[in-house]
Formats: structure tokens, sequence, C-alpha cells
């Protein structure tokens, strides 16, 4: 009797000491989540919010804080990445233009070469191509920008 006694009371030691290590990694999972969002380093808050999801699916608060983070952080990414691209895609606009114009005169004389065709069909591609990421980066900034509105109207 006194041995499963003594049996309950260590099995009960030990998951109350498993709880509070469970505890101190959630509150320390949150506060870096914090702390990399408020210094801006977007990255690292997602990487934090992505453990906290797949180790602690029952904290339900902290869950709560961390889509709100996360919709943040992923929205200066993307802002920060439209940035870039948008004027990466408007340099490109304009040497492809630039090009585009010596190709035409070259065709008409009836002297253009196979490598400026070439060339005029690779600046055609990476200005399409930069178009295109310029169009997703938009349309995921849209986006969040929607769920974050249907989630202040909860």
């Amino acid at each position: 009797m006194k041995l499963h006694l003594i049996i309950y009371i260590a099995l009960a030691a030990t998951l109350a000491g498993c709880a509070e290590k469970q505890d101190r990694e959630l509150k320390a999972l949150v506060t870096e989540m914090r702390e990399s969002y408020a210094e801006g380093r977007d990255s690292a808050c997602l990487a934090a919010i992505d453990t906290l999801r797949a180790k602690f699916p029952k904290a339900i608060a902290e869950r709560k804080e961390a889509l709100k983070l996360y919709q943040e952080a992923s929205l200066r990414i993307a802002q920060k990445q439209l940035a870039y691209v948008d004027s990466a895609l408007e340099a490109e606009k304009h040497i492809f233009r630039t090009m585009e114009k010596s190709v035409a005169a070259h065709k008409e004389k009836g002297i253009a070469t196979a490598e400026e065709l070439t060339a005029l069909t690779r600046k055609r591609m990476l200005r399409d191509s930069l178009q295109t990421q310029f169009d997703v980066l938009c349309a995921k900034i849209k986006y969040i920008h929607k769920r974050q509105k249907q989630a202040t109207e909860q």
C-alpha cells in the first residue's frame, strides 16, 4: 500500500515537473516571438511562431497572439520583397524598351542578329518573370490585409 502511494507521489511530481518545463518553454517562445517582431527580425519571428504552433497546439491565447504577429511579420516581409521586385521590374522594363527599339530598327534595316533577338527574348522573359513576382506579392499583401480586416470584425 505504501509502495503504491510512493509511486503515485513520484508520478505526480514528475508530471508537475514536465508541466513546469513546458510552461517555461512556452513562455520563452512567446518572448522570443514578441522580441523578434519588435526588433524587425520577421523571419525569426515566423520561425518562433511555427515552433509554438507545432509544440503547443492547445495554447489557444498564445496562438491567437501568434496569428496576429504572423500576419504582421508576413506582411512586412512581403512589402520589403515588393519594394525590391518593383525597383528591379522598373529597371528591366526600361532596359527592355531600349533593346526593343534597337532591335526593331535593326529588323527594319535587315541587320538584326540572332544574338540580338535571343537577348531581347531573354530580357522579355526576365521582365515577365519579375512582373509575375510583383503580381503575386501584391495579391499576397491584399490577402493579408483582407484577413486582418476579417479578424478585427470578429
